[in-house]
C-alpha cells in the first residue's frame, strides 16, 4: 500500500509495551531493553509524537522500578535521560536533512519551483484523487531569441522573473511547475475546466501586461484541458501537448482549449 504509518506505530507502541511487560513480569533486571526501545520510537515517529510516547514509557518505567535504591534509580534515570536526548537530537538532524533532501529533489534549482519529478508524483495523487482535475500547460513565446541574442544568462534571468511573476499570481490555489526548458504546467487539483479556463485567462492577460512583455515582447502559448473520467492521465496530457503545439503555429501569443473529439 506504500503506507508506512500504521505499521511505524504499531512497532513502536508494540515495542514499548514489550520492554514495559518485560520490567513488570521479570524485575529491574530487564532495564537494558529500553535503551534498544527508545532508539526505535524515535527512528519510527515524528520527533514530537516519539517525544510523547516515549515520555509516558518512561515515567511508567521509573513508577515501576521505584523500589530500586535511590543511587541506582537515579543512575537508571540518568542512563534513560541521556540516551533518550541523543536519540531526539539525532532523529531532529536525520529528519531536517530528509526534509532538505526531499525538497531539493522536487525543486527546479533555477527558479525553485517544483519540477518534473514533482509533476509526476502530484500526476499520480491526483489520478487516484476524486473530484474534476483540469490543467494547463504553457510556453514561453519568443524565448529563444533570447538565448540567441542576449546569452543563456540573461535567458536564466528571464525564466526567473517569468516563473516568480506566475507564481505570485497563483497564489496558493494551484501548483506550478517547469517541467522543461520554457515550459510550464499548472495542475488545478479540484478544479473543473472552466476554472483552468479563467486562470489561464488571468495569467495570460496579466502576463502581457507585465515587464517581461515589455523588455522583450514576451507573450504565452497556453492550453488548457479537463481530465475526462474514462481517459488515462497520459491521454490528457498528450491532448494538452498537441493544443500547445497548435497555439504556437498557430502564431502564439494564444490560449488553445484541448478540447477531446
Amino acid at each position: 500500500t506504500r503506507n508506512s504509518h500504521l505499521p511505524a506505530y504499531a512497532i513502536a507502541v508494540i515495542s514499548v509495551m514489550g520492554t514495559l511487560a518485560t520490567l513488570a513480569l521479570k524485575g529491574a533486571e530487564q532495564i537494558y531493553w529500553a535503551y534498544p526501545s527508545v532508539a526505535l520510537v524515535f527512528y519510527l515517529l515524528p520527533n514530537k509524537h516519539a517525544l510523547i510516547l516515549w515520555g509516558v514509557t518512561a515515567a511508567v518505567m521509573l513508577a515501576l522500578l521505584i523500589d530500586l535504591p535511590p543511587l541506582q534509580l537515579m543512575t537508571v534515570g540518568m542512563t534513560i535521560f541521556i540516551t533518550s536526548f541523543f536519540c531526539y537530537f539525532f532523529s531532529a538532524v536525520m529528519n531536517q536533512q530528509h526534509n532538505r533532501l526531499r525538497r531539493i529533489a522536487n525543486e527546479d534549482l533555477l527558479t525553485q519551483i517544483k519540477n518534473r519529478r514533482a509533476f509526476n508524483q502530484d500526476i499520480e495523487k491526483m489520478e487516484m484523487a476524486t473530484g474534476p482535475k483540469s490543467a494547463i500547460l504553457f510556453d514561453l513565446d519568443n524565448f529563444k531569441q533570447i538565448n540567441d541574442y542576449f546569452g543563456h544568462a540573461k535567458g536564466d534571468e528571464v525564466l526567473i522573473q517569468a516563473s516568480s511573476f506566475i507564481k505570485n499570481l497563483l497564489g496558493n490555489q494551484d501548483s506550478l511547475y517547469r517541467i522543461g526548458g520554457d515550459e510550464f504546467a499548472v495542475l488545478c487539483g479540484g478544479e473543473d475546466f472552466n476554472h483552468a479556463y479563467q486562470l489561464a485567462q488571468s495569467i495570460h492577460s496579466q502576463f502581457k501586461a507585465g515587464q517581461l512583455h515589455e523588455k522583450h515582447a514576451m507573450t504565452l502559448s497556453m492550453a488548457v484541458a479537463e481530465k475526462e473520467a474514462n481517459e488515462t492521465i497520459q491521454e490528457w496530457f498528450s491532448r494538452l501537448d498537441g493544443a500547445l503545439y497548435k497555439a504556437k503555429k498557430s502564431g502564439r501569443d494564444r490560449i488553445v482549449k484541448a478540447i477531446r473529439y
